[in-house]
């Protein structure tokens, strides 16, 4: 439980920072758009909540080099259809089958906020399709709630899923929601104007049933299944934003007790979308950590 170093994670990556980022036609797979792009070890990855691909694409660019990447665009964001709920045992099942189905071996599975819940629980559920796991600032219960009774997830759940449903049929209203969750969770406002614009392209409806998902769960219980080392990364600047770094090294750790091999890493001077404020860092991490996972072997 460590607070991540820049300097040192920067000296030992052979990151590109001019590679390629996603550039080719997205594929469907059941109900997943995916974006391909790289070649080497497989890696998954899973954007947050109304976003599509386009939100890692600075992590894909980053990763190329040292990776196959496989990049989601969940039902209902950016443009997709949305499906009927519950949406994330069905995404589950269709990462599990493509995973399965594509012949990935023992891919890296890195997930942003909503995309982190839905790697914890798509490895617990798979825990031999994955050779490791890395969270970028998402957990298996909402911070928040993490103390609260089911009942008071639920409450909570749809009242701030309302937010995001109220903008149904009034696209400027949802994107003024938009902008309004995104300014609160990134340094830098002008990059989430450019966010709004771009999510607003997703469904109001669709982005408040996966609010209830998530918020309504608590997936700790299931962590013991997971199998894969797990790297949680949290920024010191996001939900328990005032505390010191022991404080919320400790809290996070405990949120992932029951996970057999799983490691906090604290980024500093980040918020929420920490592949956004810190993406230099974030993809160095990543790279340092698949450096001692057995990818792309059986």
């Amino acid at each position: 439980m460590t607070t991540l170093s820049r300097r040192a994670l920067l000296a030992g990556t052979s990151l590109l920072a001019a590679a390629p980022a996603l550039a080719g036609a997205a594929t469907q797979f059941g109900v997943l758009s995916i974006e391909q792009s790289g070649a080497g070890e497989p890696l998954v990855l899973i954007p947050g909540l109304a976003c599509g691909a386009w939100a890692l694409e600075e992590i894909a660019r980053r990763l190329s080099p040292r990776f196959s990447i496989h990049a989601l665009t969940l039902p209902g964001f950016d443009g997709r259809a949305p499906i009927e709920a519950p949406m994330i045992p069905r995404i589950c099942a269709d990462i599990a089958a493509y995973v399965a189905e594509r012949r990935l071996k023992r891919p890296l599975l890195v997930g942003h906020s909503l995309g982190a819940f839905i790697a914890l629980k798509t490895a617990a559920a798979h825990p031999e399709l994955f050779g490791g796991i890395v969270t970028l600032d998402g957990y298996p219960v909402f911070p928040a709630l993490a103390g609260a009774t089911a009942e008071e997830r639920a409450a909570t759940a749809q009242r701030l899923a309302a937010q995001f449903s109220a903008g149904a049929g009034d696209p400027v209203r949802f994107r003024e929601t938009l902008r309004g969750f995104l300014a609160a969770r990134m340094n830098d406002s002008r990059q989430a104007e450019r966010f709004a614009v771009r999510a607003a392209r997703s469904d109001p409806a669709a982005t408040a049933a996966y609010v209830v998902e998530t918020l309504s769960a608590d997936l700790r219980p299931e962590l013991a299944r997971l199998d894969a080392p797990l790297l949680a990364l949290a920024a010191t600047d996001s939900y328990l934003a005032g505390r010191s770094e022991e404080e919320i090294s400790a809290f996070y750790a405990n949120l992932l007790a029951k996970a057999p091999k799983a490691s906090v890493l604290l980024l500093r001077e980040a918020r929420h979308f920490i592949a956004v404020d810190q993406p230099d860092v974030v993809a160095a991490a990543i790279e340092s950590f698949a450096a001692g996972l057995r990818l792309g072997r059986a």
